[in-house]
């Protein structure tokens, strides 16, 4: 099974499907969520002529979950996935993220620019470095749809989040027609502290469903919520991290670069200022914003009949998807039958028109 103990002491899980692929697309997941939320993709990729690499980011599934939050700076997380292809062999990748990972993707590129061939963000806008630590409250302050970060950097979110599991997954997984605006400041608080019963919970609509939803429930009830939740504690570190690069970290994205922003058009967690600034510093832009979809582009249009096994039996009670990582990177992804959705057919054309896919050569 794909697990490796990097020079940061850091051991990380990663599936590592058709490692025999001419370009390597290094996939980064967001909160709260897991390698697992890339099935859908990950044998469309695959079969396309892509190496897909999937880490369980720090802090979640079979990765390491430290508890210090200054390990979960995108500087640090950066370096352990440049370290990652490293160790992979892997040059340059397409570097793709959604949600926290298209932050930290857009990170991996001003920290490790030469590692970079393309870079797709999801759901997430490029936002360019800190000029100086900011605290997370003056952040919320300036952008109201992002209240809810306050609540989940504060001590009491993790255990809560762990109490009801079931119903944070039901309204957070929400689809568009459905969703809950848990973004402004005490909402999700007070969502979590009036949790409904167990009955009216499963009655919820929600983007996960049985097998998935209990691969999900397992997955985070091993782990805790800790570790994902500590994302939101590194606001005035990583911030600091920033300030005080050296040579300092550039606005713009170099003009080379290609770059695809990828979004849901009903996504209520994307403010318009963050893509008109996301225009300003990214010169070689595509923005591709996807009708009637909300947050979740990886998981809402995908076929439910298309739906890869998460082989939970397989997996240990520390790790419950350990079985699906392992049965993806042998193979398992060239019998998965969809195409990855809307999401995963826009990739595919857009990285087609770039020249890059079936048929090109050399690793990269």
């Amino acid at each position: 099974m794909p697990k490796i103990t990097l020079p940061s002491g850091h051991t990380w899980a990663y599936v590592d499907a058709n490692p025999d692929g001419t370009t390597t697309m290094l996939c980064l997941h967001g909160f709260p969520d897991l390698a697992y939320g890339y099935r859908h993709q990950i044998g469309a990729w695959a079969r396309a002529g892509f190496r897909v690499v999937v880490p369980d980011m720090l802090g979640y599934g079979g990765s390491d979950a430290p508890i210090d939050p200054a390990q979960y700076t995108t500087k640090r997380l950066t370096a352990d996935l440049a370290a990652l292809l490293t160790a992979l062999n892997v040059d340059r990748a397409v570097v793709v993220g959604h949600d926290w990972g298209s932050f930290t993707a857009n990170r991996f590129t001003l920290w490790h620019p030469d590692r970079v061939f393309a870079l797709i963000l999801m759901s997430i806008p490029y936002t360019p470095p800190a000029l100086a630590p900011t605290l997370l409250s003056t952040v919320a302050a300036r952008a109201s749809n992002l209240g809810y970060q306050l609540y989940l950097a504060s001590p009491e979110a993790a255990p809560a989040l762990e109490k009801n599991l079931l119903y944070f997954l039901a309204f957070t997984f929400s689809p568009p027609d459905a969703q809950v605006n848990f973004t402004p400041a005490g909402v999700m608080h007070s969502l979590m502290a009036s949790a409904p019963s167990a009955s009216v919970t499963a009655a919820l609509p929600c983007l996960l469903q049985d097998d998935v939803l209990r691969a999900y429930v397992a997955a985070f009830s091993a782990r805790g919520l800790t570790g994902p939740t500590n994302y939101y504690r590194t606001t005035y570190l990583r911030g600091a991290e920033e300030a005080a690069a050296s040579p300092p970290l550039p606005a713009h994205l170099p003009p080379e670069l290609p770059v695809l922003s990828v979004y849901g058009a009903l996504d209520a967690t994307i403010a318009p200022a963050a893509l008109k600034a996301q225009r300003r510093f990214v010169p070689r832009l595509t923005e591709m914003p996807i009708a009637h979809m909300g947050h979740w582009v990886l998981v809402q249009d995908a076929r439910i009949d298309a739906e890869p096994p998460s082989f939970l039996s397989e997996g240990s009670l520390e790790d419950p998807l350990e079985g699906w990582r392992e049965h993806t990177s042998a193979g398992a992804w060239r019998e998965a039958p969809g195409d990855g959705g809307a999401v995963g057919r826009v990739v595919l054309e857009w990285l087609s028109g770039l020249g890059v896919g079936r048929g090109v050569r050399g690793k990269l």
